[in-house]
């Protein structure tokens, strides 16, 4: 190891003399959530430059001194021992006989899921960091909150899980309308192994996934069976032809509007061309509880935007709309006038798109902001230059939440995909196609995934790729940015503080009034420095927050406002090809990001650009990146369009001095870098080199830099890294504190380090050290595995693949070392027999089969290891095969809906075999069962069957009832299913809102019932922007909208109690 040190005089006399006041706590703040046994862990906090680290597995509390790697005040670097590394272990700090509170890292942590509600018995993704331990079993607990039944252990499915992603099914005892906490241990650490998932989940009633949505919300479709053809149902008296010449629109309009009417259907558009001509409104007024369905997106297209254009005139329109939505067909916007631009508006609650294609033409985006429970399938979305309406992309869906946008194909010119403000949101297997060949005005800026603001977020394995490029240079084109807001900086300020209590900061200098988001404050400089909190209200020179201190900041420690731009993300297995510039985090205030696995091709860069600016008439501006991951990435410049590079530069725009440390805990492991030969500058804001960048981005203006010992950028890990064709491959500078450079590989590359002192400034980098690429490599780690099951007797099935990991490396192939006995089957590889001790390479490592043998019933077992680049070989691992055969009767639900006086059964068999029938029981305590009745079963099938049973107890309102089934073979044994329940409840009447006249000139009067008085009444324009608010004081409110320009308005309903109800009105 090589120690590049830099001590200044100040720091020197710091160390030596440095004593711990009586009233620091010792404290950790930050520390790397994951360490393998040999690599880094970055710890910072309240402590003395002289602290030492211990570390010791899951809840002891003795532990081992860890290795210093590098260390400062308020910040270590150190080396996790092999044993420590395989398990969760806790991490303290102990100075001057103190001791901090520990830390745990490699323990589970969940962050979010594909969706709030789960089915009993159904699948949930849970996302978040260690969720897989290697060697160790995962456990995912459902436990009611507030008291509760049901409750019960997940059962994870290990071959679509990782570190990152959890797929399991949850317990079928969890009881609907139940909230859950959910608790999640990968299985190290011991008692200190699980923790709680800061959001619940709750429980719905089960049911089909008619739509095959592959969210558990699409259970509350089961309307399904009331189907409406719009040319041939009786019961509409409008008929549409599909023709292609006659307009049908009132025809499927009324069939929409009678489909919600009677609670709920499908309308079904048979294959045909159907011309859709409005005055008004939408094409299509989407309504709750309601399914627009058409043959297929070749066979049914649904054509509008005839005749002129208008602002009220919509190709949809989703009007607060629950339970609805698109599927199997086009939506074409003709564009007749060439200035049809409205496309698509509103928003809804479960809601959907699936399987179709449209056409946007050069109109506006598909507006479904602020939307909930939102799922865009495998569909397609194309869309020219939208010159008329501001260069929009095609979509804007700022403000969702809980979203699965999945599979889908958008091709598109400009501005890109907009999900500002969203979160709770999975981002996944969708092909973007930005069009090169598109041209307009260079004072445009475009981007291609667009997510300011956005938390709880997973962009998986999505393909951004720029065709009929090159792309016009404007020197934008980022594929996946967050920029804090652009030039609104939202919130955001800065100060010196002059006291502050257990909750609260104060700034004696501040006049605080109300803000519009959510802000946090965080101590960037001074006692307490690397701390934050949620700001829950301020007023004057106070700031309330959400819980105390850890260390109680003092008069003089410096403070930033602002709102996290990026949390909790999760960007993975990208591919992004031929883009200006790769993954951005610019002027953005950024907290728990991974970025891993991506492969950025002629794409830019992993570019983290953090920003401090005070000056005198300017926005006192601080926002910075904590605990950010960049792990296993290819970032390569081939074409030498513009430069790359990996990591952060935080911008101090001229400024002369350092106000506080912007960058803490950046880790960048296991990249590889490809630059362009000769280097070429990459261009962002400014020229930077091709390499890892780590160091302070001073835009010096008249002054030069004031060094006041002010770490910019503090404790970075730079480990396991591959810089191929690069002048230098890190770079550093007077802003950078306590660098670890560990294990680099030079590849073309004559010297490791670029260190600059920057103008004024009398040292470089501070406290660099370097660890050199020979130092002893660890061996790899292979994944135990547990297949799904498999039937006895049938033939080979397929795998989940060999996988494993390398701490200093990559694995490149598999030895299996034994194979399962012949008594219990045969293992295959590629299609052949599989050998003892044979080989697997990597790309093979999804192509091994297991064949069981007839009359075996358990598990095979068979063990293999994996050898990283390296050539280490890791410690065999056991691969579980398990041998079952399947139930008699395969259920697939059961569901007991209340339809007052009676409670209508409903279940589903995906077999059956030698099935008699099925006994129906009823129990009024969920304990002691009676049988109501008999439905005869349907023998032996391969065919999915349908069956319903009626109950006509007339039970008193609020009276729980519980069900189950007992499934009778023909030999007379039977089986259980999972207990269904319903409640039912008196009715209440839904809350109302009437709007006339509408359209209006002058007064629009608004009646409502079914609410209480002191809600609020909002008018937004479609763009977003209030207008208008007003107090309900009464059930009938008038509303002056005189001054209001024609167009079309939504009217939001806020009641005391409720939910939020929205209605649009025309004004003329």
């Amino acid at each position: 190891m090589v120690k590049r040190v830099l001590l200044l005089p100040g720091l020197m006399l710091g160390i030596c003399l440095i004593s711990l006041p009586s009233w620091a706590q010792v404290t950790i703040f930050n520390a790397s959530p994951t360490a393998s046994g040999g690599e880094a862990l970055s710890v910072q906090g309240q402590f003395g430059a002289g602290a030492k680290v211990y570390g010791a597995p899951g809840a002891a509390t003795a532990g081992q001194l860890l290795p210093v790697l590098v260390q400062g005040e308020g910040q270590a670097t150190v080396q996790v021992p092999a044993a420590l590394g395989r398990d969760v272990f806790r991490v303290w700090v102990e100075d001057q006989g103190q001791r901090s509170p520990g830390v745990f890292v490699n323990q589970a942590w969940g962050m979010h899921y594909d969706s709030p509600d789960v089915v009993p018995g159904g699948s949930l993704r849970l996302f978040g960091r260690n969720l897989l331990l290697p060697g160790a079993t995962a456990q995912v607990r459902f436990a009611p909150r507030n008291g509760g039944g049901g409750g019960g252990v997940a059962t994870i499915k290990t071959g679509a899980s990782s570190a990152y992603v959890l797929s399991l099914d949850v317990p079928a005892s969890l009881l609907p309308g139940t909230t859950y906490d959910v608790f999640v241990s990968n299985g190290g650490g011991g008692s200190a192994g699980e923790t709680r998932v800061e959001l619940p989940v709750t429980a719905i009633a089960p049911g089909t996934d008619y739509f095959a949505l592959g969210v558990p919300w699409a259970a509350k479709f089961n309307f399904h069976a009331n189907r409406y053809d719009v040319r041939t149902d009786s019961r509409l008296a409008l008929k549409a032809r599909g023709d292609g010449t006659t307009n049908d629109q009132p025809a499927i309009q009324a069939a929409i509007d009678r489909a919600s009417a009677d609670g709920g259907g499908v309308v079904v558009i048979p294959a045909g061309t159907y011309k859709l001509v409005i005055s008004s409104d939408g094409a299509l007024n989407m309504r709750s509880r309601v399914v627009v369905q058409g043959a297929g997106k070749d066979q049914t297209t649904l054509k509008f935007g005839y005749g002129t254009a208008a602002s009220n005139r919509w190709g949809v329109l989703w009007s607060g709309a629950k339970q609805a939505g698109l599927a199997d067909l086009t939506l074409q916007n003709v564009n007749e006038s060439g200035k049809w631009i409205n496309n698509l508006t509103g928003s809804g609650s479960e809601i959907f798109m699936q399987r179709m294609r449209f056409d946007l033409n050069t109109g506006d985006w598909l507006w479904l902001a602020n939307s909930d429970k939102l799922a865009v399938t495998n569909s397609e979305f194309v869309q020219g230059i939208d010159n008329l309406s501001g260069y929009h992309g095609p979509v804007q869906f700022n403000g969702t939440t809980n979203f699965v946008v999945a599979r889908n194909r958008f091709t598109y010119a400009v501005d890109g995909l907009n999900f500002n403000h969203a979160h709770e949101g999975v981002f996944e297997d969708n092909q973007v196609f930005r069009d090169g060949s598109a041209r307009y005005p260079t004072s445009l800026v475009n981007h291609v995934l667009v997510v300011n603001f956005a938390q709880n977020l997973a962009v998986l394995n999505n393909l951004f790729r720029v065709i009929n490029g090159p792309s016009q240079n404007s020197n934008d084109g980022e594929t996946i940015i967050a920029e804090g807001g652009g030039p609104d900086r939202i919130d955001e300020d800065t100060g010196t503080a002059s006291g502050a209590t257990a909750t609260t900061l104060q700034d004696n200098s501040k006049n605080w009034g109300t803000f519009r988001q959510q802000p946090v404050v965080a101590i960037v400089n001074g006692k307490g420095m690397g701390q934050w909190r949620r700001i829950v209200s301020r007023s004057g020179g106070t700031l309330q927050l959400d819980r105390a201190w850890d260390v109680l900041p003092v008069a003089g420690s410096r403070y930033a406002i602002f709102n996290w731009g990026a949390r909790n993300w999760l960007v993975q297995g990208n591919t992004l090809e031929g883009n200006r510039r790769g993954i951005t985090l610019y002027h953005n205030a950024t907290d728990n990001v991974a970025i891993v696995g991506n492969t950025l091709t002629n794409s830019g860069s992993i570019d983290l650009t953090p920003l401090q600016q005070q000056q005198p008439g300017a926005p006192q501006q601080f926002v910075p990146t904590y605990n950010t991951q960049i792990v296993g990435n290819t970032v390569a410049n081939i074409d030498g369009a513009n430069g790359v590079f990996i990591g952060v530069h935080t911008v101090q725009f001229v400024q002369s001095k350092t106000f506080g440390t912007s960058v803490i805990g950046l880790e960048v492991r296991r990249n590889v870098l490809r630059a362009h030969q000769p280097n070429v500058p990459a261009v962002v804001d400014a020229l930077f080199p091709e390499g890892y960048l780590n160091y302070l981005q001073f835009q010096q203006g008249s002054e030069k830099y004031v060094d006041e010992q002010i770490p910019s950028v503090l404790g970075s890990i730079f480990q396991n890294n591959q810089a191929i064709n690069c002048d230098r491959a890190v770079y550093l500078n007077t802003g950078s504190y306590n660098t670890l450079v560990c294990n680099t590989e030079l590849v073309n590359v004559p010297q490791l380090f670029s260190d600059d002192v920057l103008n004024g400034a009398t040292h470089a980098s501070v406290r660099t050290v370097d660890c050199p690429a020979g130092a002893p490599n660890q061996p790899p780690v292979a994944d135990p595995k547990t297949n799904d099951a498999v039937r006895p007797n049938a033939p080979a099935v397929p795998l989940v693949p060999l996988s494993g990991s390398d701490p200093s490396g990559t694995i490149n192939s598999f030895t299996l070392n034994s194979l399962p006995p012949p008594s219990q089957g045969r293992l295959f590889l590629a299609g052949k027999p599989a050998q003892s001790s044979a080989k697997v390479l990597a790309a093979q490592a999804n192509q091994l089969s297991f064949e069981a043998v007839a009359g075996f019933e358990g598990d095979a077992v068979f063990t293999y290891s994996a050898t990283s680049t390296t050539g280490l070989t890791s410690t065999a691992v056991p691969f579980t095969v398990p041998v079952r055969r399947p139930l008699p009767v395969v259920l697939v639900n059961f569901t007991a809906t209340p339809a007052y006086p009676r409670a209508l059964l409903r279940w589903t068999t995906a077999t059956e075999e030698n099935n008699s029938h099925f006994e129906v029981e009823r129990s009024l305590d969920g304990v002691k069962f009676q049988r109501i009745g008999r439905v005869a079963g349907h023998g032996t099938t391969a065919e999915a069957q349908q069956y319903t049973y009626p109950d006509n107890m007339n039970p008193p309102p609020a009276q729980v009832l519980y069900y189950r089934l007992r499934q009778v073979d023909k030999d007379g044994s039977g089986t259980y299913s999972p207990v269904a329940a319903v409640t039912f409840r008196t009715p209440v009447a839904a809350p109302t809102v009437l709007l006339y006249p509408n359209p209006v000139t002058t007064v629009l009067n608004v009646a409502l019932s079914g609410m209480e008085l002191g809600g609020r009444l909002v008018v937004v324009a479609l763009s977003g922007q209030v207008l208008l608010e007003k107090v309900i004081t009464a059930p009938e409110t008038a509303l002056d909208v005189q001054q209001l320009p024609a167009g079309t308005y939504s009217l939001l309903v806020y009641p005391l109690h409720g939910k939020r109800l929205q209605r649009l009105f025309t004004k003329h």
